[in-house]
């Protein structure tokens, strides 16, 4: 349970930056004096950038020493009958009826009585699939700066969001998962 509370708090950690900073650029752009040529929104377009490439690349680090949201879901994958059908209902029972539990479980994690290993493994599918370009980049320019200058990553701000809402609603999907938590939204 501790995994995923540190997942779900660096996940919102990264969507309150971008909130914050899509509310500045509305204040920014609404300005004549200060949204063209200014070096300081330059430099704060640019950290904001790297800060939530790294917020996204966080949740797909799979070294030993880190927490990761792909650590979690392989690890899922790895043990599909620690969290199974008859304990997540069971949950359910001390404020809602145990079938909505059951509903749910079905409806997210499989119709058996253990997660189902392949929802998971589409789960971890998309969440490389949607983070990979976001990955590259931040090995290739942030982390560290590639010797090949000739190696172009097509990254821009919608694919670095698009990689942020899929990880948030797969936290949203696993929190469902071990705390049986209603979150329809991190923020």
């Amino acid at each position: 349970k501790k995994g995923i509370q540190t997942i779900t708090s660096d996940t919102t950690d990264t969507i309150e930056s971008q909130f914050i900073f899509n509310r500045l650029k509305e204040i920014v752009s609404a300005n004549s004096k200060i949204n063209t040529d200014n070096l300081f929104w330059d430099h704060l377009t640019a950290n904001f950038g790297a800060s939530l490439v790294l917020g996204i690349t966080r949740q797909v680090d799979i070294r030993p020493e880190v927490i990761s949201l792909l650590k979690l879901l392989q690890d899922i994958k790895a043990n599909p009958n620690t969290i199974n059908k008859v304990w997540f209902a069971d949950q359910y029972e001390k404020t809602l009826p145990r079938q909505i539990g059951e509903q749910h479980f079905a409806e997210n994690f499989g119709s058996g009585e253990e997660v189902d290993t392949q929802i998971v493994e589409q789960d971890i599918k998309e969440l490389k699939s949607t983070t990979s370009k976001v990955a590259k980049f931040r090995h290739t320019r942030i982390a560290h700066k590639n010797a090949d200058q000739r190696l172009v990553i097509d990254l821009n701000f919608k694919v670095v969001e698009d990689a942020l809402k899929v990880v948030e609603r797969l936290v949203i999907k696993y929190q469902l998962l071990i705390n049986q938590s209603g979150f329809t939204q991190l923020m």
